[in-house]
This record gives C-alpha cells, sequence and structure tokens, in this order.
C-alpha cells in the first residue's frame, strides 16, 4: 500500500509542476509552423472575395454588379479583406494575413492572460499545443473564412466580461458592448456565446450605476450594430445578410434539421475527439460552476452550450468542425482561466498522444495533401480543397487556385461566350470570382441571389446547400433586364425585390415603402404558395455556365 501511495503522490507531483521554460519557445516555433504550412482557402471564401473585388473596382459592395445584395455573412471580416487588398495584395493573400494575425493576437491573449496570473508568459506554452490538438482550430486558422477574426473577439468578449466583476465603470461597461457587438458584426450568431453574461451582469451592475450611465455605455457599446444595421436597411434593403435567408428560410422545420445536427455533433467525435471532449467538458461543469457559485465560468459554460443548441437546431454544417472552432477557443479560454495546476501537463499528454504520435495530424502535413472524406452530408473540406489552394502551392503557378472551377471561369473571361446571357450554377465561389464583374451569375444555392433565398429549397436538400428550383423565365429575366417571370404573384414580387435590389436611387418614396413592406411581412402572400417543395429538376442546358455535368 505505501508503494501504491508513493508513486500516486509521484504522479500528483509531476502534475503539479510548472512546464519548463524551454517549452514556451519550442511551442512558439510549432504554433507558427503548423498554422503556416496548413494554411489554405476554400471555394466559399470566394464568394465574399468577388464582392470585395468588385467594391475595389468601384462597382459598391455587391456580388452580381447589376444588383445590390448582401452575399456575406461577415462585414468585418469583408471589411479587413478590402483594407489589406487595398494595398494592392492580391485578396487570396489578404485572407491569409488576416487570419496569421488574428490566429496570433488570439493566441498571445491566451497566453498573456494566463501567464500574468501564474508568473511568467512562459507558462502559458501549454495552451499553443492545445490549440493545435483541434483539427476544428487548425482547419479554420485559415480558410479565408471569418472564423480567425471571430477567435480573437471572442477572447476579447471574454477577457473584458471577466474582468468587469472586478471594475465596472463606464468605459469597461462600454468595451464589453463594443466587443459583444463586433462580434454580431463579424457573424451574427456568435453573439449566442455572450448572452448568459448579460444575465449575470444585470443586477450586479444595476446596483453599482445607475440606469442612465449602464444604458449609455451599452449604446454607445452597440452603435456600430445600429450603424451597419442601418445601411444594410438602407443599401440592401434587410436588415440581415442574404446568406441568412438562403440558409434559414427554406421552409423545413427543426425536425427535419435536428437529426442532421445530431449527425454533425456525432461526426466531430469521431473526426476531431480532442475539440469534442473539451466542449463536452466545458457544457456539463455548468452545474459545478452554480453549485461555487462561479457565475463567470457558468455564464461561459452556458455560452457555449447555447451555441451547440443552435448549430444542432439548424442541422449543423458540411464543412466538418467548423462550427465547434469558436466554442473551443471559448472553452481553451475557460480552463485556462480555472487555473488548474495539473492542467498543462496533462494538456502536453494530449498533445503528444493526438497530435505529436499521430501520423495523420497537421504536424506532418504536405502541400500535396489531400483526403476526401465524406460522412454522409458531413465533408473534409479542407481535404477537398487543400491541394488547390495551400499556400505552399501558391508560389508555384501564375494562375492559382489551381482548381477546374477556377479554369472555367477564367476560360469564361478570355473567351465569353454570350457575355450579356446569365447562367447559373451551384458552385459559385470560383466561378463568380475568375469570371469577372461583368458575369451575370444566378446561384441556385440561393446564397447570393435574392429572389430565390425567399422561396422554398427543393425536396432533395443538403445541409448547407439548400438548393431551389429556378423559376420559369427569372434567368430570361436577368439577361434581358425585363421580367418575363411566369407565375403571375412571383412576377409581381420580382418587380417589388428589383426596386430594392436594383434602383440606382436610394432615397425614394417608393423604395422605403417597398422595403417596410418587404421586412413587414406584406409580401408574403405572393411567394408563399409558389410550388410545392419537389426534386431538383436542374439548371436548363441553355443557361448553365459550364463547370460540369449539370452545372
Amino acid at each position: 500500500m505505501e508503494v501504491v501511495n508513493s508513486v500516486l503522490e509521484k504522479i500528483r507531483s509531476f502534475f503539479q509542476k510548472p512546464l519548463p521554460k524551454f517549452f514556451f519557445p519550442i511551442s512558439c516555433i510549432l504554433f507558427v509552423y503548423v498554422v503556416i504550412v496548413n494554411s489554405w482557402v476554400t471555394e466559399d471564401a470566394y464568394i465574399s472575395f468577388r464582392t470585395v473585388e468588385n467594391f475595389l473596382n468601384g462597382y459598391g459592395l455587391r456580388w452580381n454588379t447589376y444588383e445590390r445584395v448582401q452575399a456575406y455573412t461577415h462585414p468585418l471580416w469583408l471589411f479587413g479583406l478590402i483594407l489589406l487588398s487595398f494595398f494592392k495584395i492580391p485578396v487570396y493573400y489578404s485572407s491569409l494575413i488576416l487570419s496569421w494575425i488574428c490566429i496570433g493576437a488570439t493566441a498571445y491573449l491566451l497566453i498573456s492572460r494566463f501567464g500574468k496570473r501564474e508568473g511568467g508568459l512562459f507558462r502559458g506554452s501549454w495552451i499553443l499545443l492545445v490549440l493545435l490538438t483541434s483539427r476544428a482550430f487548425v482547419d479554420f486558422s485559415s480558410s479565408g473564412l471569418e472564423n480567425p477574426l471571430s477567435f480573437l473577439l471572442i477572447v476579447l468578449f471574454l477577457e473584458k466580461a471577466f474582468d468587469l466583476e472586478k471594475k465596472s465603470d463606464f468605459r469597461s461597461i462600454l468595451l464589453f458592448f463594443f466587443y459583444l457587438s463586433l462580434s454580431y458584426l463579424n457573424r451574427q450568431d456568435t453573439i449566442l456565446l455572450g448572452l448568459p453574461f448579460l444575465l449575470y451582469f444585470y443586477k450586479p451592475l444595476m446596483e453599482k450605476r445607475s440606469w442612465r450611465e449602464f444604458a449609455c455605455a451599452a449604446v454607445l457599446g452597440l452603435l456600430p450594430v445600429f450603424f451597419w444595421s442601418a445601411f444594410s436597411l438602407v443599401y440592401y434593403g434587410y436588415l440581415f445578410p442574404n446568406t441568412a435567408y438562403a440558409k434559414l428560410n427554406t421552409d423545413l422545420t427543426v425536425s427535419h434539421l435536428w437529426p442532421y445536427g445530431l449527425d454533425y455533433l456525432e461526426n466531430s467525435f469521431r473526426w476531431d475527439i480532442f475539440t469534442s471532449f473539451s466542449v463536452t467538458s466545458a457544457i456539463l461543469l455548468l452545474p459545478y460552476f452554480l453549485l461555487k457559485k462561479k457565475f463567470l465560468q457558468a455564464a461561459t459554460s452556458a455560452g457555449v452550450g447555447l451555441y451547440i443548441l443552435y448549430v444542432c437546431s439548424i442541422g449543423g454544417d458540411f464543412m466538418a468542425g467548423r462550427f465547434f472552432a469558436l466554442p473551443f477557443v471559448a472553452c481553451v479560454f475557460l480552463f485556462a482561466d480555472l487555473s488548474f495546476t495539473s492542467i498543462p501537463r496533462v494538456s502536453v499528454l494530449f498533445f503528444v498522444a493526438l497530435f505529436l504520435l499521430n501520423q495523420n495530424s497537421y504536424l506532418y502535413i504536405t502541400k500535396d495533401y489531400t483526403r476526401l472524406r465524406n460522412d454522409g452530408e458531413i465533408q473534409d473540406e479542407k481535404g477537398a480543397y487543400f491541394r488547390s489552394t495551400n499556400l505552399l502551392r501558391s508560389f508555384k503557378f501564375e494562375e492559382f487556385p489551381t482548381h477546374g472551377w477556377a479554369d472555367a471561369g477564367r476560360k469564361s473571361k478570355k473567351v465569353p461566350k454570350d457575355p450579356d446571357k446569365a447562367c447559373a450554377t451551384i458552385n459559385v465561389g470560383f466561378y463568380g470570382y475568375f469570371a469577372g464583374e461583368n458575369r451575370k451569375i444566378i446561384d441556385s444555392n440561393a446564397l447570393t441571389d435574392p429572389l430565390l433565398s425567399k422561396l422554398k429549397s427543393v425536396s432533395n436538400w443538403r445541409v448547407g446547400h439548400f438548393t431551389r428550383n429556378i423559376p420559369l423565365g427569372y434567368l430570361e429575366s436577368v439577361t434581358s433586364g425585363k421580367n418575363q417571370i411566369q407565375d403571375p404573384n412571383l412576377k409581381v414580387y420580382y418587380d417589388r425585390l428589383k426596386l430594392l435590389t436594383e434602383s440606382e436611387d436610394l432615397f425614394t418614396k417608393e423604395r422605403f415603402v417597398e422595403i417596410l413592406r418587404e421586412n413587414s411581412g406584406g409580401n408574403r402572400n405572393l411567394i408563399r404558395n409558389f410550388g410545392p417543395r419537389t426534386p431538383w429538376v436542374g439548371i436548363p442546358e441553355d443557361f448553365r455556365c459550364g463547370l460540369g455535368v449539370g452545372y
């Protein structure tokens, strides 16, 4: 028995010791290496890239230059891309540079917060290793999507939320709401992670501050949301991005989507066990935090749980791990704040077992990496596009990415066939960007199309790809500029929609009346009964963009 107790004491002593200082430079070098060699850009990111190019070329914040449609979910990320691309940096590299800045800042904030409390920056080296162990984090530390900026903003928000308990002056409250508003502008659903903090701070803040001072700080902090919402309503005619209508306005109920959301959750456990284990642990600790009256930690745990519930309720996503990366970063912040002495060394063991000794980890990735894994509706998006879009291969090719859909876009721009004729496809990212600003492109998945996003999706939809059948006469209408839609109710609706999206004068009485009617539901009767849900009939042959058979 004494031998057993001695062994257990040695094990306990081992895990309670801080990590050696030499771990810090090794961790930093390894972190930078993995992030750089794993840098890639997904096809979906090029939807936003086309808007960036059109804006810089003087067409405004548009995807198709003939209409105003918010074909991006992330205004803040988009403006970051525009800022870097303004200095003649190709938008592909702008997205990677912006990602690296955000990822570096995120890692620094996590390390420095832990280091300040534990006696030195080097104490936080385990945090870098934990981040690398997450497949979701590494996958979406680049990709061209908004995830890296969301990582940074959630850490800034959590830092301010945790510090607000000690210091709740006017400036601190203002920054609390300011970071929350920036998170909303980067991706609206990320504010779910912050909502529980509003419940927690309501009472103590009301006790310490006057209603007027608190309300003033909150309003000032939320001004970016108010300004953007006002701009969006006037410029686009809607408060929310077109992508939200395309994915949430499908006429599908939660009962349709929940099974797919649970499949997404299950997939994460099978493909990315460390991320799933971390997120689940944080959620399961909620009763413990409440029992111990650790309300800040409880709010973080509840926010993670609320976000995961939301992800499941919308059917998850087709990109494996994408919507687990952000709650994972919030969990890393939470675990770092708990200050368990065993966390650093336990984290290193996880890193060694799941990353260092795993020959399939992203530590050993090459520029020719490809892993075409599919799990029902879910895909290893990085495996699908990495070989065509990764950073290391980009230096070898004059025309990059090296993908067939990008080549089809380049060909369409160089040798246009019926340049004034609209075409339709379900893969608009690469093709739309490289086909040039003058090509009229209809997205059958409705992400960039203001009309299709208001219609029912087809019966054989895929998560993240809620395809719509194109109404008869719509493609001819876009081509000619004259309304040729055959359905009488939809024809009326399209005329009204064109007033929002295509009128040259934004500030007419007729347009503002139509904005009010559209956003208050006054047009729903025109589209509510437009056809039953049917299988996808495909794109008419004469209007295909030429990316392959059927599209």
